[in-house]
Protein backbone atom coordinates (compact mmCIF):
# COMPACT_ATOMS: atom_id res chain seq x y z
CA UNK A 1 0.00 0.00 0.00
CA UNK A 2 3.34 2.73 0.68
CA UNK A 3 4.27 1.76 -2.80
CA UNK A 4 1.61 2.61 -4.32
CA UNK A 5 0.75 5.73 -2.51
CA UNK A 6 4.74 6.91 -3.23
CA UNK A 7 4.28 5.79 -6.80
CA UNK A 8 0.79 8.72 -7.08
CA UNK A 9 2.74 11.03 -5.10
CA UNK A 10 5.35 10.63 -7.93
CA UNK A 11 2.80 10.88 -10.87
CA UNK A 12 1.19 13.65 -9.28
CA UNK A 13 3.85 15.76 -8.90
CA UNK A 14 5.26 15.02 -12.91
CA UNK A 15 1.48 15.82 -14.02
CA UNK A 16 0.41 18.67 -11.83
CA UNK A 17 3.61 20.94 -11.00
CA UNK A 18 4.01 23.70 -13.73
CA UNK A 19 7.29 23.59 -15.42
CA UNK A 20 7.77 27.66 -15.16
CA UNK A 21 6.42 27.21 -11.55
CA UNK A 22 10.10 24.89 -10.97
CA UNK A 23 12.12 27.83 -13.01
CA UNK A 24 10.97 30.08 -10.95
CA UNK A 25 11.29 27.92 -7.62
CA UNK A 26 14.83 27.56 -8.39
CA UNK A 27 15.61 30.85 -10.46
CA UNK A 28 14.78 34.05 -8.38
CA UNK A 29 17.03 36.26 -10.82
CA UNK A 30 16.63 37.34 -14.37
CA UNK A 31 17.86 34.42 -16.71
CA UNK A 32 19.18 34.66 -20.10
CA UNK A 33 15.99 34.02 -22.60
CA UNK A 34 18.59 30.96 -24.15
CA UNK A 35 18.80 29.77 -20.77
CA UNK A 36 15.78 30.10 -19.95
CA UNK A 37 14.16 27.92 -22.81
CA UNK A 38 16.87 24.82 -21.91
CA UNK A 39 15.82 25.29 -18.27
CA UNK A 40 12.05 25.21 -19.29
CA UNK A 41 13.00 22.27 -21.73
CA UNK A 42 15.07 20.57 -18.03
CA UNK A 43 11.62 21.00 -16.12
CA UNK A 44 9.80 19.30 -18.76
CA UNK A 45 12.04 16.14 -18.36
CA UNK A 46 12.29 16.09 -14.79
CA UNK A 47 8.60 16.03 -14.50
CA UNK A 48 8.52 13.19 -17.01
CA UNK A 49 11.35 11.28 -14.98
CA UNK A 50 8.94 12.09 -11.68
CA UNK A 51 5.61 10.39 -13.87
CA UNK A 52 8.48 7.25 -14.90
CA UNK A 53 9.65 6.76 -11.53
CA UNK A 54 6.38 6.58 -10.39
CA UNK A 55 5.14 4.03 -12.45
CA UNK A 56 8.24 1.73 -11.11
CA UNK A 57 7.48 2.37 -7.71
CA UNK A 58 3.87 0.72 -8.28
CA UNK A 59 4.98 -1.97 -10.79
CA UNK A 60 7.56 -3.09 -8.59
CA UNK A 61 5.29 -4.91 -5.76
CA UNK A 62 3.06 -6.47 -8.60
CA UNK A 63 5.70 -8.37 -11.04
CA UNK A 64 6.38 -11.14 -9.06
CA UNK A 65 8.18 -12.14 -12.39
CA UNK A 66 11.05 -10.13 -11.20
CA UNK A 67 11.29 -11.45 -8.32
CA UNK A 68 13.82 -14.87 -7.27
CA UNK A 69 12.50 -17.56 -6.89
CA UNK A 70 14.58 -18.09 -3.43
CA UNK A 71 16.47 -15.03 -1.40
CA UNK A 72 19.80 -15.88 0.80
CA UNK A 73 19.16 -13.37 3.98
CA UNK A 74 22.50 -12.42 5.06
CA UNK A 75 23.31 -9.31 6.58
CA UNK A 76 24.59 -6.79 4.23
CA UNK A 77 27.49 -5.53 6.54
CA UNK A 78 28.61 -9.01 8.09
CA UNK A 79 29.93 -9.13 11.13
CA UNK A 80 33.74 -7.73 11.34
CA UNK A 81 35.79 -9.32 14.09
CA UNK A 82 36.79 -6.64 17.05
CA UNK A 83 40.68 -6.72 16.20
CA UNK A 84 40.29 -6.30 12.39
CA UNK A 85 37.39 -3.42 13.46
CA UNK A 86 40.36 -2.03 15.75
CA UNK A 87 43.10 -1.74 12.37
CA UNK A 88 40.25 -0.55 10.15
CA UNK A 89 39.18 2.22 12.46
CA UNK A 90 42.68 3.21 12.83
CA UNK A 91 43.11 3.05 9.31
CA UNK A 92 40.16 5.26 8.90
CA UNK A 93 41.34 7.95 11.67
CA UNK A 94 44.55 8.17 10.16
CA UNK A 95 42.96 8.82 6.89
CA UNK A 96 40.96 11.38 8.13
CA UNK A 97 43.89 12.64 9.81
CA UNK A 98 45.98 13.50 6.80
CA UNK A 99 43.47 14.48 4.54
CA UNK A 100 41.97 17.53 7.10
CA UNK A 101 45.92 18.40 7.92
CA UNK A 102 46.88 21.97 5.82
CA UNK A 103 43.14 21.77 4.25
CA UNK A 104 43.36 25.40 3.74
CA UNK A 105 45.85 25.52 0.88
CA UNK A 106 45.79 27.54 -2.10
CA UNK A 107 43.05 26.58 -4.53
CA UNK A 108 44.13 25.58 -7.97
CA UNK A 109 42.66 26.89 -11.26
CA UNK A 110 39.37 23.83 -11.09
CA UNK A 111 39.00 24.50 -7.91
CA UNK A 112 38.82 28.11 -8.17
CA UNK A 113 36.30 27.49 -11.60
CA UNK A 114 34.34 25.31 -9.10
CA UNK A 115 34.51 27.51 -6.00
CA UNK A 116 33.28 31.32 -8.19
CA UNK A 117 30.71 29.11 -10.51
CA UNK A 118 28.76 26.47 -8.80
CA UNK A 119 29.41 26.75 -5.16
CA UNK A 120 29.54 30.80 -4.48
CA UNK A 121 25.77 31.07 -6.11
CA UNK A 122 22.42 30.36 -4.68
CA UNK A 123 21.15 26.84 -4.31
CA UNK A 124 18.93 26.89 -6.45
CA UNK A 125 21.05 27.70 -9.37
CA UNK A 126 24.04 25.45 -8.57
CA UNK A 127 21.58 22.88 -9.07
CA UNK A 128 20.03 24.23 -12.45
CA UNK A 129 23.58 25.12 -14.02
CA UNK A 130 25.44 22.63 -16.50
CA UNK A 131 27.35 25.03 -18.84
CA UNK A 132 30.73 23.11 -18.02
CA UNK A 133 32.42 20.26 -17.47
CA UNK A 134 33.96 21.65 -14.48
CA UNK A 135 30.46 21.29 -13.20
CA UNK A 136 30.30 18.27 -10.68
CA UNK A 137 26.81 18.33 -9.76
CA UNK A 138 26.54 16.74 -6.65
CA UNK A 139 29.99 17.98 -5.69
CA UNK A 140 29.00 21.28 -5.55
CA UNK A 141 25.38 21.08 -4.01
CA UNK A 142 27.64 19.30 -0.93
CA UNK A 143 30.01 21.87 -0.72
CA UNK A 144 27.33 24.33 -0.74
CA UNK A 145 25.52 22.82 2.07
CA UNK A 146 29.28 22.95 3.93
CA UNK A 147 29.05 26.71 3.54
CA UNK A 148 25.86 26.93 4.75
CA UNK A 149 27.08 25.07 7.93
CA UNK A 150 30.28 26.13 8.54
CA UNK A 151 30.78 29.02 6.80
CA UNK A 152 32.75 30.43 3.68
CA UNK A 153 36.42 29.13 2.96
CA UNK A 154 38.91 27.06 1.39
CA UNK A 155 38.35 24.64 4.55
CA UNK A 156 34.58 23.99 4.30
CA UNK A 157 34.58 24.12 -0.06
CA UNK A 158 37.04 20.97 -0.28
CA UNK A 159 35.45 19.40 3.34
CA UNK A 160 33.32 16.95 0.64
CA UNK A 161 36.43 15.54 -1.09
CA UNK A 162 37.98 14.71 2.12
CA UNK A 163 35.04 12.89 3.26
CA UNK A 164 34.75 10.89 0.47
CA UNK A 165 38.09 9.79 0.00
CA UNK A 166 38.31 8.83 3.55
CA UNK A 167 34.91 6.93 2.83
CA UNK A 168 36.54 5.40 -0.35
CA UNK A 169 38.91 3.59 1.83
CA UNK A 170 36.01 2.11 3.79
CA UNK A 171 34.49 1.20 0.53
CA UNK A 172 37.59 -0.20 -0.74
CA UNK A 173 37.63 -2.38 2.61
CA UNK A 174 34.22 -3.73 2.12
CA UNK A 175 34.62 -5.14 -1.89
CA UNK A 176 38.16 -6.16 -0.61
CA UNK A 177 36.40 -8.66 1.55
CA UNK A 178 33.94 -9.66 -0.87
CA UNK A 179 36.64 -10.65 -3.66
CA UNK A 180 39.53 -11.60 -1.65
CA UNK A 181 40.03 -12.09 2.39
CA UNK A 182 40.28 -9.34 5.52
CA UNK A 183 43.87 -9.17 5.53
CA UNK A 184 44.51 -7.74 1.42
CA UNK A 185 41.39 -5.92 2.40
CA UNK A 186 43.02 -4.32 4.95
CA UNK A 187 46.29 -3.86 3.20
CA UNK A 188 44.37 -2.17 0.35
CA UNK A 189 42.93 -0.05 2.32
CA UNK A 190 46.11 0.91 3.80
CA UNK A 191 47.88 1.80 0.75
CA UNK A 192 45.16 3.99 -0.48
CA UNK A 193 45.40 6.09 3.01
CA UNK A 194 48.78 6.56 2.45
CA UNK A 195 48.68 6.79 -1.43
CA UNK A 196 49.98 10.63 -2.26
CA UNK A 197 47.40 10.92 -5.06
CA UNK A 198 45.10 9.80 -3.17
CA UNK A 199 45.37 12.38 -0.15
CA UNK A 200 45.66 14.88 -3.43
CA UNK A 201 42.86 14.17 -4.31
CA UNK A 202 40.86 14.09 -1.06
CA UNK A 203 41.94 17.65 -0.31
CA UNK A 204 40.78 18.65 -3.74
CA UNK A 205 37.57 20.62 -3.95
CA UNK A 206 36.22 18.54 -7.24
CA UNK A 207 34.31 15.51 -7.61
CA UNK A 208 37.29 12.71 -7.98
CA UNK A 209 37.19 11.63 -4.65
CA UNK A 210 33.31 11.31 -4.74
CA UNK A 211 32.79 9.17 -8.08
CA UNK A 212 35.77 6.78 -6.76
CA UNK A 213 33.79 5.96 -3.78
CA UNK A 214 30.54 5.53 -5.19
CA UNK A 215 32.46 2.95 -8.13
CA UNK A 216 33.82 1.03 -5.03
CA UNK A 217 30.40 1.25 -3.25
CA UNK A 218 28.69 0.40 -6.33
CA UNK A 219 30.91 -2.41 -7.64
CA UNK A 220 30.30 -3.80 -4.10
CA UNK A 221 26.57 -3.91 -3.92
CA UNK A 222 26.68 -5.28 -7.50
CA UNK A 223 28.60 -8.14 -6.37
CA UNK A 224 26.81 -8.76 -3.46
CA UNK A 225 23.42 -8.05 -5.36
CA UNK A 226 24.68 -10.72 -8.12
CA UNK A 227 25.07 -12.96 -5.58
CA UNK A 228 22.14 -12.78 -3.91
CA UNK A 229 19.50 -12.35 -5.98
CA UNK A 230 17.39 -9.77 -3.40
CA UNK A 231 15.86 -6.61 -4.75
CA UNK A 232 17.53 -4.42 -1.44
CA UNK A 233 21.05 -4.40 -2.36
CA UNK A 234 19.89 -3.80 -6.05
CA UNK A 235 18.17 -0.91 -5.22
CA UNK A 236 21.12 0.02 -3.05
CA UNK A 237 23.12 -0.34 -6.01
CA UNK A 238 20.65 1.64 -8.11
CA UNK A 239 20.72 4.51 -5.96
CA UNK A 240 24.79 4.75 -5.85
CA UNK A 241 24.99 4.17 -9.19
CA UNK A 242 23.03 7.17 -10.01
CA UNK A 243 24.79 9.35 -7.10
CA UNK A 244 28.16 8.53 -8.76
CA UNK A 245 26.78 9.67 -11.96
CA UNK A 246 25.22 13.08 -10.41
CA UNK A 247 28.73 13.48 -8.90
CA UNK A 248 30.67 13.18 -12.14
CA UNK A 249 29.29 11.58 -15.37
CA UNK A 250 32.97 9.26 -15.52
CA UNK A 251 30.36 6.97 -13.78
CA UNK A 252 28.85 5.51 -16.99
CA UNK A 253 31.78 3.69 -17.93
CA UNK A 254 31.84 2.10 -14.42
CA UNK A 255 28.23 0.80 -14.93
CA UNK A 256 29.38 0.05 -18.81
CA UNK A 257 31.85 -2.46 -16.54
CA UNK A 258 29.16 -3.55 -14.38
CA UNK A 259 26.91 -4.26 -17.23
CA UNK A 260 29.67 -6.86 -18.89
CA UNK A 261 30.13 -8.88 -15.93
CA UNK A 262 26.04 -8.87 -15.53
CA UNK A 263 25.54 -10.15 -18.88
CA UNK A 264 28.09 -12.82 -18.68
CA UNK A 265 26.57 -14.34 -15.86
CA UNK A 266 23.28 -13.80 -17.36
CA UNK A 267 24.55 -16.07 -20.31
CA UNK A 268 26.57 -18.56 -18.01
CA UNK A 269 23.40 -19.33 -16.14
CA UNK A 270 20.57 -19.70 -19.12
CA UNK A 271 19.86 -23.29 -17.86
CA UNK A 272 20.94 -23.23 -14.22
CA UNK A 273 18.54 -22.26 -11.38
CA UNK A 274 20.14 -18.92 -10.98
CA UNK A 275 18.44 -17.62 -13.89
CA UNK A 276 15.30 -15.84 -12.50
CA UNK A 277 17.13 -13.87 -9.96
CA UNK A 278 19.26 -12.08 -12.25
CA UNK A 279 16.01 -10.66 -13.64
CA UNK A 280 15.60 -9.10 -10.87
CA UNK A 281 19.13 -7.16 -11.60
CA UNK A 282 17.50 -6.11 -14.78
CA UNK A 283 14.54 -4.73 -13.16
CA UNK A 284 15.88 -3.10 -9.46
CA UNK A 285 19.59 -3.01 -10.44
CA UNK A 286 19.83 -1.20 -13.76
CA UNK A 287 16.68 -0.01 -14.96
CA UNK A 288 15.99 1.49 -11.95
CA UNK A 289 19.50 3.62 -11.56
CA UNK A 290 18.47 4.65 -15.56
CA UNK A 291 15.41 5.49 -13.95
CA UNK A 292 17.40 7.78 -11.08
CA UNK A 293 20.14 9.33 -13.10
CA UNK A 294 17.77 10.87 -15.66
CA UNK A 295 15.49 12.03 -12.92
CA UNK A 296 18.69 13.63 -11.35
CA UNK A 297 20.28 15.38 -14.58
CA UNK A 298 16.77 15.89 -16.56
CA UNK A 299 16.67 19.54 -15.10
CA UNK A 300 20.55 20.34 -16.94
CA UNK A 301 20.16 17.85 -19.63
CA UNK A 302 19.76 20.35 -22.08
CA UNK A 303 22.92 21.97 -21.02
CA UNK A 304 24.41 19.23 -20.71
CA UNK A 305 24.60 17.52 -24.17
CA UNK A 306 25.40 21.32 -25.22
CA UNK A 307 28.09 21.08 -23.11
CA UNK A 308 29.71 17.82 -24.01
CA UNK A 309 28.75 18.82 -27.69
CA UNK A 310 31.03 21.52 -27.36
CA UNK A 311 33.58 20.60 -24.95
CA UNK A 312 36.37 23.33 -24.06
CA UNK A 313 39.77 22.33 -25.20
CA UNK A 314 42.16 24.21 -23.13
CA UNK A 315 45.30 22.91 -24.68
CA UNK A 316 45.61 20.77 -27.63
CA UNK A 317 48.61 19.08 -26.31
CA UNK A 318 46.36 17.11 -23.30
CA UNK A 319 44.70 15.26 -26.09
CA UNK A 320 47.35 13.77 -27.43
CA UNK A 321 47.66 9.83 -25.89
CA UNK A 322 51.72 10.10 -25.44
CA UNK A 323 51.14 13.09 -23.18
CA UNK A 324 48.96 11.45 -21.14
CA UNK A 325 51.09 8.34 -20.85
CA UNK A 326 54.15 10.49 -19.76
CA UNK A 327 52.35 12.30 -17.00
CA UNK A 328 51.00 8.77 -15.41
CA UNK A 329 54.38 7.60 -15.53
CA UNK A 330 55.79 11.02 -13.53
CA UNK A 331 52.33 10.51 -11.32
CA UNK A 332 53.51 6.70 -10.31
CA UNK A 333 57.53 8.33 -10.20
CA UNK A 334 55.89 10.59 -6.99
CA UNK A 335 53.51 7.86 -5.70
CA UNK A 336 55.89 5.62 -5.18
CA UNK A 337 59.25 7.90 -4.30
CA UNK A 338 61.49 7.05 -7.36
CA UNK A 339 61.73 5.07 -10.83
CA UNK A 340 62.66 1.41 -9.46
CA UNK A 341 59.48 0.94 -7.04
CA UNK A 342 57.00 2.53 -9.48
CA UNK A 343 58.50 -0.22 -11.96
CA UNK A 344 58.61 -3.03 -9.44
CA UNK A 345 55.14 -1.90 -8.61
CA UNK A 346 53.69 -2.09 -12.20
CA UNK A 347 55.18 -5.33 -12.56
CA UNK A 348 53.65 -6.58 -8.99
CA UNK A 349 50.14 -5.17 -10.77
CA UNK A 350 50.82 -7.32 -13.89
CA UNK A 351 50.94 -10.61 -11.48
CA UNK A 352 47.92 -9.75 -9.37
CA UNK A 353 45.80 -8.82 -12.23
CA UNK A 354 46.70 -12.37 -13.71
CA UNK A 355 45.98 -14.14 -10.63
CA UNK A 356 42.37 -12.24 -10.49
CA UNK A 357 41.20 -13.20 -13.74
CA UNK A 358 41.92 -16.75 -13.11
CA UNK A 359 39.93 -16.44 -9.49
CA UNK A 360 37.81 -13.41 -9.79
CA UNK A 361 37.91 -12.24 -12.95
CA UNK A 362 34.92 -9.85 -12.41
CA UNK A 363 37.29 -8.18 -10.76
CA UNK A 364 39.36 -7.39 -13.95
CA UNK A 365 36.64 -6.59 -15.90
CA UNK A 366 35.80 -3.75 -13.07
CA UNK A 367 39.21 -2.08 -13.51
CA UNK A 368 40.29 -2.83 -16.69
CA UNK A 369 36.45 -2.39 -19.31
CA UNK A 370 35.88 1.41 -17.27
CA UNK A 371 39.58 2.54 -18.26
CA UNK A 372 39.91 1.20 -21.75
CA UNK A 373 36.57 2.63 -22.60
CA UNK A 374 37.26 6.10 -21.03
CA UNK A 375 40.56 6.60 -22.61
CA UNK A 376 39.21 5.00 -25.82
CA UNK A 377 36.24 7.37 -26.14
CA UNK A 378 38.34 10.57 -24.49
CA UNK A 379 40.71 10.46 -27.79
CA UNK A 380 37.67 9.43 -30.07
CA UNK A 381 36.08 12.63 -29.15
CA UNK A 382 39.50 15.22 -29.17
CA UNK A 383 38.66 15.81 -25.13
CA UNK A 384 41.45 16.33 -22.61
CA UNK A 385 43.93 12.88 -21.43
CA UNK A 386 44.35 14.19 -18.04
CA UNK A 387 45.37 10.80 -15.81
CA UNK A 388 42.88 12.03 -13.06
CA UNK A 389 40.64 10.97 -15.76
CA UNK A 390 40.98 7.30 -14.72
CA UNK A 391 41.13 8.17 -10.48
CA UNK A 392 38.05 6.33 -10.24
CA UNK A 393 39.61 2.95 -10.62
CA UNK A 394 42.60 3.54 -8.36
CA UNK A 395 40.38 1.45 -5.33
CA UNK A 396 40.45 -1.38 -8.24
CA UNK A 397 44.06 -1.28 -8.86
CA UNK A 398 45.19 -0.99 -5.11
CA UNK A 399 43.70 -4.38 -4.56
CA UNK A 400 45.58 -5.70 -7.89
CA UNK A 401 48.73 -4.44 -6.44
CA UNK A 402 48.52 -6.09 -2.88
CA UNK A 403 47.29 -9.39 -4.59
CA UNK A 404 50.81 -9.28 -6.48
CA UNK A 405 52.45 -8.56 -3.74
CA UNK A 406 51.54 -11.67 -1.65
CA UNK A 407 51.78 -13.91 -4.67
CA UNK A 408 55.42 -12.48 -4.63
CA UNK A 409 55.20 -12.90 -0.88
CA UNK A 410 54.49 -16.79 -1.56
CA UNK A 411 56.98 -17.18 -3.69
CA UNK A 412 59.40 -15.96 -1.49
CA UNK A 413 58.39 -17.53 0.99
CA UNK A 414 58.74 -21.00 -0.76
CA UNK A 415 61.97 -20.18 -1.99
CA UNK A 416 63.37 -19.79 2.00
CA UNK A 417 61.82 -22.44 3.10
CA UNK A 418 63.94 -24.68 0.99
CA UNK A 419 66.74 -23.39 3.27
CA UNK A 420 65.32 -24.60 6.29
CA UNK A 421 67.02 -22.07 8.30
CA UNK A 422 66.66 -21.96 12.29
CA UNK A 423 65.78 -18.10 12.07
CA UNK A 424 63.04 -18.25 9.34
CA UNK A 425 61.28 -21.78 10.21
CA UNK A 426 59.04 -20.32 13.08
CA UNK A 427 57.30 -17.96 10.22
CA UNK A 428 57.28 -20.19 7.11
CA UNK A 429 55.19 -22.57 7.99
CA UNK A 430 52.71 -23.66 5.57
CA UNK A 431 50.09 -21.48 8.06
CA UNK A 432 52.17 -18.22 8.11
CA UNK A 433 53.81 -17.97 5.10
CA UNK A 434 51.32 -15.21 4.13
CA UNK A 435 53.60 -12.89 6.47
CA UNK A 436 55.85 -12.63 4.10
CA UNK A 437 53.68 -10.76 1.55
CA UNK A 438 52.66 -9.23 4.45
CA UNK A 439 55.20 -7.58 5.26
CA UNK A 440 55.84 -6.75 1.83
CA UNK A 441 53.06 -4.56 1.37
CA UNK A 442 53.65 -3.32 4.81
CA UNK A 443 57.09 -1.71 2.98
CA UNK A 444 55.62 -0.61 -0.01
CA UNK A 445 52.60 1.33 2.37
CA UNK A 446 55.91 3.27 4.17
CA UNK A 447 57.25 3.80 1.16
CA UNK A 448 54.17 5.11 -0.73
CA UNK A 449 53.74 7.31 2.93
CA UNK A 450 57.04 9.16 2.20
CA UNK A 451 55.56 10.93 -0.82
CA UNK A 452 52.84 11.68 1.21
CA UNK A 453 54.09 15.27 2.56
CA UNK A 454 54.65 16.47 -1.22
CA UNK A 455 50.76 16.25 -1.44
CA UNK A 456 50.63 19.55 1.36
CA UNK A 457 50.86 22.83 0.61
CA UNK A 458 49.19 25.09 -1.99
CA UNK A 459 47.61 23.37 -5.00
CA UNK A 460 48.48 26.67 -7.20
CA UNK A 461 49.65 30.05 -5.30
CA UNK A 462 47.75 32.49 -6.80
CA UNK A 463 47.29 34.41 -3.40
CA UNK A 464 51.35 34.68 -3.03
CA UNK A 465 52.35 35.53 -6.62
CA UNK A 466 49.66 38.55 -5.85
CA UNK A 467 50.81 39.95 -2.96
CA UNK A 468 53.84 39.58 -4.59
CA UNK A 469 53.31 41.76 -7.38
CA UNK A 470 51.18 44.09 -4.94
CA UNK A 471 54.08 44.69 -2.55
CA UNK A 472 56.01 46.01 -5.58
CA UNK A 473 54.39 47.54 -7.87
CA UNK A 474 55.31 51.27 -8.49
CA UNK A 475 52.91 53.86 -9.77
CA UNK A 476 52.40 53.76 -13.78
CA UNK A 477 53.27 49.96 -13.80
CA UNK A 478 50.84 47.95 -15.45
CA UNK A 479 50.13 44.10 -14.70
CA UNK A 480 48.48 42.11 -17.08
CA UNK A 481 47.20 38.49 -17.04
CA UNK A 482 47.07 35.60 -19.91
CA UNK A 483 45.50 31.64 -20.08
CA UNK A 484 44.80 30.12 -17.34
CA UNK A 485 45.69 33.05 -14.75
CA UNK A 486 43.31 35.45 -15.84
CA UNK A 487 40.09 33.71 -14.39
CA UNK A 488 41.61 33.24 -10.74
CA UNK A 489 42.72 36.91 -10.22
CA UNK A 490 39.72 38.51 -12.39
CA UNK A 491 36.93 36.45 -10.59
CA UNK A 492 38.33 35.48 -7.20
CA UNK A 493 40.48 37.63 -6.54
CA UNK A 494 39.15 40.61 -7.86
CA UNK A 495 41.89 42.30 -9.07
CA UNK A 496 42.50 45.79 -11.56
CA UNK A 497 44.65 43.53 -13.61
CA UNK A 498 44.43 43.27 -17.55
CA UNK A 499 43.58 39.63 -19.22
CA UNK A 500 45.02 39.24 -22.90
CA UNK A 501 44.78 37.11 -25.70
CA UNK A 502 46.55 38.64 -28.23
CA UNK A 503 50.13 39.69 -28.95
CA UNK A 504 48.95 42.84 -30.17
CA UNK A 505 47.09 43.61 -26.72
CA UNK A 506 50.20 42.64 -24.74
CA UNK A 507 51.88 45.12 -26.66
CA UNK A 508 49.44 47.74 -26.45
CA UNK A 509 49.79 47.26 -22.63
CA UNK A 510 53.71 48.09 -22.65
CA UNK A 511 53.37 50.75 -24.84
CA UNK A 512 51.69 52.94 -22.48
CA UNK A 513 53.14 51.71 -19.09
CA UNK A 514 56.13 52.66 -17.20
CA UNK A 515 56.86 48.99 -16.00
CA UNK A 516 54.73 45.72 -17.22
CA UNK A 517 54.19 43.09 -14.92
CA UNK A 518 53.16 39.03 -16.47
CA UNK A 519 51.37 36.61 -14.58
CA UNK A 520 51.02 33.32 -16.38
CA UNK A 521 50.76 29.67 -15.49
CA UNK A 522 51.17 26.03 -16.60
CA UNK A 523 53.20 26.68 -19.66
CA UNK A 524 52.57 23.88 -21.40
CA UNK A 525 48.91 25.71 -22.17
CA UNK A 526 50.45 28.86 -22.82
CA UNK A 527 52.94 27.41 -25.25
CA UNK A 528 50.09 25.89 -27.18
CA UNK A 529 46.60 28.45 -27.09
CA UNK A 530 49.27 32.10 -27.07
CA UNK A 531 52.74 30.94 -29.21
CA UNK A 532 53.25 34.07 -30.12
CA UNK A 533 52.73 35.63 -26.51
CA UNK A 534 55.00 32.96 -25.31
CA UNK A 535 57.58 34.13 -27.84
CA UNK A 536 57.32 37.06 -26.19
CA UNK A 537 57.55 36.47 -22.81
CA UNK A 538 60.81 34.39 -23.58
CA UNK A 539 62.34 36.73 -25.35
CA UNK A 540 61.34 40.30 -23.84
CA UNK A 541 60.41 39.04 -20.47
CA UNK A 542 62.53 38.10 -17.38
CA UNK A 543 61.01 35.47 -14.86
CA UNK A 544 61.35 37.30 -11.48
CA UNK A 545 59.75 35.04 -9.34
CA UNK A 546 57.60 31.94 -9.85
CA UNK A 547 55.54 30.90 -7.04
CA UNK A 548 55.80 26.46 -6.60
CA UNK A 549 52.48 24.55 -6.01
CA UNK A 550 51.54 20.74 -5.63
CA UNK A 551 49.94 20.62 -8.92
CA UNK A 552 51.96 19.26 -12.04
CA UNK A 553 53.10 21.98 -13.74
CA UNK A 554 50.94 24.57 -11.97
CA UNK A 555 53.48 26.55 -11.16
CA UNK A 556 52.61 30.62 -11.02
CA UNK A 557 55.20 32.44 -12.76
CA UNK A 558 55.84 36.09 -12.37
CA UNK A 559 57.70 38.19 -15.41
CA UNK A 560 58.53 41.69 -15.43
CA UNK A 561 60.15 43.94 -18.31
CA UNK A 562 61.51 47.07 -18.09
CA UNK A 563 61.26 49.33 -20.83
CA UNK A 564 58.51 50.13 -22.50
CA UNK A 565 57.94 49.42 -26.39
CA UNK A 566 57.88 52.17 -28.63
CA UNK A 567 54.92 53.77 -29.39
CA UNK A 568 54.29 52.85 -32.97
CA UNK A 569 51.55 55.05 -33.40
CA UNK A 570 53.77 58.12 -33.17
CA UNK A 571 56.19 56.83 -35.64
CA UNK A 572 53.07 56.44 -38.48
Amino acid sequence: MFTYFVGIILILAGVLVPADGIVGALRTDEVDPSLLNRLLQGAMLLKASLIALGLFVMAAKRLPFWMPRSETKTPLLSTIPKSELLILAAILLSATALRLYALGGGLWFDEIVTYVKYVQVPFGEAISTYDNQNQHILYSLLANLAFQIFGEGIWSLRLPAVLFGTGSIWALYLLGREVSNSREALLSAALLTFSYHHVWFSQNARGYTGLLFWAILSSWLFLRALREGRPGPWVLYAVSVALGAYTLIYMVFVVLGQCVIFLATLYGERKHEGWPRIWTGLFFGFLLSGILTFLLHSLVLPQFLEAFAHAEVGGPIWTQPLWGILEFVKGMQINFSGSFVAVFAVALFGAGLWNYARTRPEVVGLLVIPAVTCVVLKVLLGHHLWPRSLFFVMGFGALVVVRGIMIFGDLMAGILRRFDLAVTRPILNEGRSNWVGTALCAGLIILSAMSVPFAFGPKQDFLGAMTYVEDRRESGDAVVTVGLATFPYKNLYKTDWEDIETLHALNDVRSRAKRTWLIYTIPIQLQDSFPEIDASVSQEFKVVKQFDGTLNGGTIFVCQEGSPLPDIAAFQ
